[in-house]
């Protein structure tokens, strides 16, 4: 109001921009750990090994701080692997060439609108051996001492580039905290063994999980 409307700052853009920092800074986090639930009450296994390390390295008397992240490989394999998995955003945010490109001999002209398919490479069989799985072993080095390079670099929730989510910075903390704060205390499981469905509802951009019943247990 004090600006008034402007060439740059006009209603509609204004409402734009509040959309995206919802979308790119709350809705996406959230669905990411919405998601984890799910895999985890599914894979108990993978999940009291993310507690037993939580538990060695925090503690049971504080919450686990960012100072933790690099004494916690395993916590960081299992982020990598829940974004890799639940692979939420169906397409990448698009772009517009803006001079003509060859690109292995194939011609993109000035003005083409390209979208990166990141949602096809992480789910690639070619990339992630048995894809569907969730596992997030795959990430760590065969000495146990630290994640595989070559697979990180694969898993690009954020896309890449110079136009990289510019919330990805604050998304990683907020997930390595939500996560182990959860399971440092408290188990997810299925209810009554009931079974789980990881088909995805689509709204728009983002893959939402089917809002299902689970059990929370304290431990």
């Amino acid at each position: 109001q004090k600006m008034g409307q402007t060439a740059y700052l006009d209603q509609p853009n204004l409402l734009a921009t509040c959309s995206d920092f919802f979308l790119a800074g709350m809705e996406t986090t959230t669905t990411t750990l919405r998601w984890s639930m799910l895999f985890f009450a599914i894979n108990q296994q993978a999940q009291e090994k993310l507690r037993s390390e939580i538990h060695e390295v925090v503690g049971r008397g504080r919450l686990p701080a960012m100072a933790d992240l690099p004494k916690m490989l395993y916590a960081r394999a299992c982020i990598l692997e829940v974004q890799r998995r639940a692979n939420i955003l169906q397409q990448n945010v698009q772009r517009v060439t803006v001079r003509d490109v060859d690109i292995r001999g194939q011609r993109i002209p000035k003005g083409t609108w390209v979208n990166g398919d990141i949602h096809y490479l992480m789910a690639n069989e070619k990339l992630f051996e048995k894809p569907e799985e969730f596992r997030p072993e795959r990430y760590i080095s065969d000495d146990g001492k630290s994640l595989r390079k070559d697979l990180v670099e694969l898993t690009l929730p954020f896309s890449i580039g110079k136009r990289v989510c510019a919330g990805e910075g604050i998304a990683r903390v907020e997930l390595f905290l939500g996560l182990t704060a959860t399971f440092q205390h408290y188990r997810v499981s299925p209810c009554d063994g009931a079974e789980i469905s990881l088909e995805p509802l689509i709204t728009g951009m983002i893959m939402q999980p089917i809002e299902q019943r689970l059990c929370i247990q304290k431990v």
